[in-house]
């Protein structure tokens, strides 16, 4: 039994550290546009050329392309990757290619160990059904904490932004131009809302409608906070109000709504540390406690016994 739960452990973290390779040596990163920036000399975050991705990536583009899947399963991972950042067509395929590839190399990993070390593969078909399946899900776990954190850098950033929004447009700038000034601002280029701006700036340069190019920003995005400013935006534009006036509405709103997230977090925070504290603390005090008294009772017994 002892045999059967190191091997276990053993291959559940082989499974581990080969998803995180495969993940980190497919291309799947926020820095796999620099390459294609540096190589085209404009620095666009539109334009995708073949040949720069990795040869990881290419492997795993083309497993995919050979597994293929419907549509509507392609539109979805296509949706979820665009939230998570990834504006690149082919990262569908990757990601296909990366969910097929860790499903048999989960799968088989078990089996090749058994064979290669214990000499016998005890529960092969279970044991090899659940690494695959979870191997297969990996990806898709990892896609969803990617969005998540990309949302929450979002709100966290959106204040910010619309304030240096207001100021432009105050200072009589347009909506363009104002977010055409915004996006020069190197300091925040690592924020993931910057980068869509940025997209939705460069889509304006290039003929798109306003309301088509902000509809987009909020899709793109999938925060509810960023879709209702972006309607505020609409609005403001079809009936002609003062843009400044909504933008500063707009940002002490999410202000205060930053804020309110922060203290029910703070709030939440004693909460949280209780279920740590029951169960480690807790019983290590209950020992420490009871441990004298309980090793008395013990010499009692004992010498009645006697």
């Amino acid at each position: 039994m002892s045999y059967v739960i190191v091997s276990f452990i053993v291959v559940t973290a082989i499974t581990f550290l080969a998803g995180y390779f495969v993940l980190r040596r497919t291309g799947i990163g926020v820095d796999r546009l620099a390459p294609m920036a540096a190589a085209s000399g404009t620095g666009t975050i539109a334009r995708f050329e073949p040949g720069s991705e990795g040869y990881w990536q290419r492997v795993m583009e083309r497993l995919g392309r050979r597994v293929g899947s419907t549509d509507a399963r392609r539109a979805g991972l296509r949706h979820k990757l665009i939230m998570a950042g990834f504006q690149d067509p082919r990262a569908v395929m990757v990601l296909m290619g990366a969910k097929v590839a860790l499903a048999a190399g989960a799968g088989a990993s078990y089996m090749l160990y058994g064979l290669l070390v214990q000499r016998i593969v005890p529960n092969v078909l279970l044991v090899t059904a659940i690494l695959a399946v979870v191997g297969f899900f990996l990806p898709d776990f990892w896609l969803r904490n990617r969005i998540k954190e990309r949302q929450r850098a979002i709100v966290n950033f959106l204040p910010d932004l619309l304030d240096m929004l207001m100021v432009c447009v105050e200072a009589g700038m347009g909506f363009d131009a104002a977010v055409a000034r915004v996006v020069e601002q190197p300091q925040y280029a690592k924020s993931p809302l910057h980068r869509e701006f940025q997209r939705m700036s460069l889509e304006l340069r290039a003929g798109r409608p306003r309301m088509e190019a902000l509809r987009d920003l909020g899709e793109r995005t999938g925060v509810q906070e960023v879709k209702s400013v972006v309607s505020a935006f609409i609005q403001t534009d079809r009936l002609g109000t003062s843009l400044g006036k909504t933008l500063r509405v707009q940002a002490d709103a999410s202000r205060v709504q930053r804020r309110h997230r922060a203290e029910t977090k703070a709030q939440l925070a004693p909460l949280m540390m209780l279920v740590p504290t029951i169960l480690f603390l807790l019983p290590s005090f209950m020992m420490v406690a009871a441990a004298p008294s309980f090793l008395r009772i013990l010499q009692i017994m004992g010498s009645i016994g006697k």
